[in-house]
């Protein structure tokens, strides 16, 4: 027996077998793999129904939309005269705070939407927010485009009550010569925001998206001038009935945290 022989052998069969194996090993690695890429690029309504999480009826019948820019606004005393029943002082030219000089008491007939149409300059330029009900507080956001500008200092208007249910006081600032920048953007669709929040695991199972709109978020904040980017802001309910509220840049896709200032506290 060639022992010499018999050993090159012995080595080229374990060699063919380690090979063997080793490509065993590489295409089972490989379909492991393939499965987790799969899975990862799963239809997103897929994924929103293996989480449980319920959306609206998506239409996407806001297909395009321009950024916007504007100018913070320096109230004159002309405008501050106009102001009747009133005592209004001006902070650096562009915030107002006024006190009414009888509270002003608000009902069902009599509605905070009501009272800031008929008492503050400029009311046609905002829309309702938010009623407070824990700080006595109303707060309106400025409209462009008919559409609202998100947690603007320099667009909003805070009413404030005391516990008889009675307005004493308000701010104001507003933005001036809001128009398009440019030409139009293509917008992320709707479904497309809501998976930017799934992929970021922002979107709880079980949650369910109530609404979905387009408003405006600052880009760019200088001293005066300020720009806008359209902006998806998605209403989420969770599990336990809490409200939570996301904003996801429309032209981009990313997801945006919107610093909220906190409201100082209303008179009692």
């Amino acid at each position: 027996m060639d022992w010499n022989k018999t050993k090159t052998i012995f080595i080229i069969v374990f060699s063919i077998l380690n090979v063997f194996l080793f490509s065993l090993y590489l295409n089972r690695y490989n379909e492991d793999l393939g499965v987790k890429v799969l899975s990862s690029v799963a239809p997103i309504e897929d994924r929103l129904l293996l989480d449980n999480i319920k959306i609206p009826k998506i239409e996407n019948t806001i297909q395009d939309a321009s950024y916007v820019s504007g100018n913070v606004h320096m109230f004159t005393s002309e405008e501050l005269d106009t102001l009747e029943h009133q005592i209004v002082e001006l902070k650096n030219g562009y915030s107002v705070k006024a006190i009414f000089d009888e509270p002003i008491e608000i009902t069902e007939e009599n509605t905070v939407e009501k009272i800031l149409k008929e008492n503050i300059l400029k009311s046609d330029s905002y829309k309702l927010w938010e009623v407070d009900e824990d700080s006595n507080t109303a707060t309106f956001f400025q409209k462009v485009n008919g559409r609202l500008v998100y947690f603007n200092q320099n667009a909003k208007v805070t009413l404030y009550w005391n516990d008889e249910n009675e307005v004493v006081r308000y701010e104001q600032t507003i933005l001036d010569n809001l128009e398009d920048y440019k030409e139009s953007k293509k917008l992320l669709p709707q479904l497309q925001a809501i998976e930017a929040l799934h992929n970021s695991a922002l979107l709880k199972p079980n949650a369910k998206v109530k609404a979905i709109e387009l408003g405006y978020s600052t880009l760019v904040q200088l001293t005066e001038t300020q720009v806008f980017a359209p902006t998806w802001k998605v209403q989420v309910k969770l599990e336990d009935g809490t409200l939570e509220e996301y904003f996801v840049n429309a032209v981009e896709g990313r997801i945006i945290e919107i610093p909220k200032e906190v409201e100082q506290a209303s008179l009692r």
